[in-house]
């Protein structure tokens, strides 16, 4: 299912049309969510979802109220719309709402529903599975997978005339493999691909199950300071640990790391990372899709928020912009991330590690101290101890407490960046373009029973 431009404008103009207001937004979001999940080398679930939604916002001076319905009628509409209406007289006024944003807005061109995300359909799902489950089974292990599909229609239109319109379509692949004694695991996987041919389950699936095969039985070693080698998607959830600290308001106001010294200062322009740190929003990414509509309608640009350690930009809401008097930024610290790399290979990181710790995935992260960066969290999937250049063999899991404060300055070598998600999920925004990393003094702190 999707929506064309005109098709969207033409809800979104009915919902402006229809509503007694001061000033109206409207957000709509509507397309098509699937997925291939598969275990114990079968197929366990084939789902397909076909949604729409406009998000209804209207405004009487300071004050507001949105809601929603998934029913484009006239009287579902209207009904959303009264509501919103009703509930908006009886708000206090908001002293931080912003004027709606005019147009014309600059959006930078992206091509992102390409025919291959798009038509990526559950026979292509089950032809990837089916050649996974050979591999495992060849190999004997057993494995869970994941294979999300998105093709998305969103908008941002409002009374002043703004209209926004963005589509896309990704794709992502993960993989874990497990021994049949349950002691060794392993994963693998990419993910918010929009070129779905890029995918290449067969190389996934043996990276995941050598893994597993490889970390059975592991022994156990003593806590303490490693140098450790992050793989890509290790290295996506750490780095995602640093990017809320860039919000401007929070440093200013003395309540992140980005702080200065003195309330109101901050740390733009000074060197906090390593020389071999430079972290961007990009546009436009010819691997992620990567929307060119920011904030409340504006149109989004690439921001340099590290370069070569030096904190080039903070994030700036329209509100504390206005307040600061800053122009806003329209593309947030967790939008189009992406992070320079090297030409190292993880090859390349483990000759050069004398004994140190590969961590090809990190889990159940929590914050502990959001003023120094503080983090803590396991690792899973397999945990393999490096001596002299060489894989040792699996080591017990640990958890670790660590700060990217620290580690982005001990990062010693990168490889080149590999597109997956920062956060948790896998079908959600948060796609990036990460190295893995090799970072010494890595504080692993006891072991975990995980596997």
């Amino acid at each position: 299912m999707s929506y064309s431009r005109e098709e969207v404008k033409a809800i979104t103009d009915k919902v402006i049309d229809m509503a007694k207001a001061d000033a109206v937004e409207v957000e709509f979001s509507g397309g098509e969510r699937a997925a291939t999940r598969w275990a114990n080398s079968s197929i366990t679930a084939n789902l397909i979802e076909h949604d729409q939604e406009v998000q209804i916002t209207v405004r009487y001076g300071q004050k507001s109220a949105t809601t929603e319905t998934h029913q484009f009628d006239d009287a579902s509409l209207k009904s959303a719309i009264e509501q919103a209406q009703e509930l908006a007289k009886r708000k206090p006024d908001n002293p931080e709402m912003m004027p709606l944003v005019k147009p014309p807005q600059d959006y930078v061109p992206v091509e992102a529903a390409l025919p291959s995300a798009v038509d990526f359909g559950p026979a292509e799902r089950a032809m990837m599975v089916k050649k996974s489950i050979e591999i495992c089974e060849k190999k004997g292990v057993l494995a869970a997978g994941y294979i999300p599909k998105l093709h998305w229609t969103s908008a941002v239109a409002n009374s002043e005339g703004l209209f926004a319109y963005f589509r896309y379509a990704e794709a992502s692949f993960i993989l874990t493999c497990r021994t049949p004694d349950g002691t060794g695991s392993g994963w693998a996987g990419t993910t918010g691909i929009k070129n779905v041919s890029s995918i290449d389950a067969a190389a996934l699936t043996d990276v995941a199950s050598e893994k597993a095969l490889r970390s059975q039985k592991p022994r156990a070693i003593e806590p303490g300071n490693y140098t450790v080698i992050l793989e890509p998607r290790a290295a996506a959830r750490y780095l995602s640990l640093a990017m809320p600290s860039f919000n401007a308001r929070a440093a200013e106001e003395g309540r992140n790391f980005m702080a200065g010294k003195e309330r109101g200062q901050t740390r733009l322009g000074e060197k906090v990372f390593g020389e071999n740190v430079t972290i961007r929003s990009e546009i436009g990414h010819p691997v992620l899709r990567q929307t060119p509509v920011g904030q409340d309608g504006l149109a989004a640009r690439p921001v340099t928020w590290v370069e070569k350690g030096v904190v080039r930009n903070l994030y700036y809401d329209r509100f504390w912009a206005q307040k600061q008097g800053k122009t806003p930024t329209a593309t947030s610290p967790n939008m189009s991330l992406s992070m320079e790399g090297g030409t190292a290979t993880v090859a390349d990181m483990i000759k050069a590690t004398r004994r140190g710790l590969l961590v090809t995935f990190m889990w159940y992260i929590r914050p502990v101290e959001m003023m120094t960066l503080l983090y803590t969290g396991m690792t899973r999937d397999g945990l393999f101890l490096i001596e002299n250049g060489e894989i040792a063999g699996p080591v017990q899991n640990f958890r670790w407490n660590e700060t990217p404060a620290v580690s982005f300055n001990n990062i010693t070598m990168l490889g080149r960046p590999e597109p997956i998600h920062t956060g948790e999920a896998y079908d959600n925004p948060g796609t990036a373009m990460v190295p893995a990393m090799r970072i010494d003094d890595f504080t692993m702190t006891s072991i975990s029973p995980a596997v």
